[in-house]
């Protein structure tokens, strides 16, 4: 059933890395306006060759559009005040 609803089965894969490479990989992710572990995702995939394997982006997709609602809700109230 979860194949039906969410496609391939993945794998997770972590690994450590130094300072050095924690500081680039935020700064090169700020630019293309991603999380550090999306746009590690992304470079590993262009490197492999895998261009047709979407990045797994629903949950936090959700998250961001959950939390951007609730900061316009705050601000909207904020104003009538």
């Amino acid at each position: 059933m979860n194949a039906e609803k969410y496609g391939k089965k993945r794998r997770q894969v972590s690994f450590r890395i130094s300072e050095l490479a924690e500081t680039r990989l935020r700064q090169n992710a700020a630019l293309f306006e991603l999380p550090p572990s999306e746009y590690a995702k992304a470079v590993l995939y262009r490197d492999l060759g895998v261009f047709g394997e979407p990045l797994d982006r629903r949950r936090r997709s959700f998250q961001r559009r959950r939390r951007a609602e609730e900061k316009d809700l705050e601000t909207f109230s904020e104003a009538e005040e």
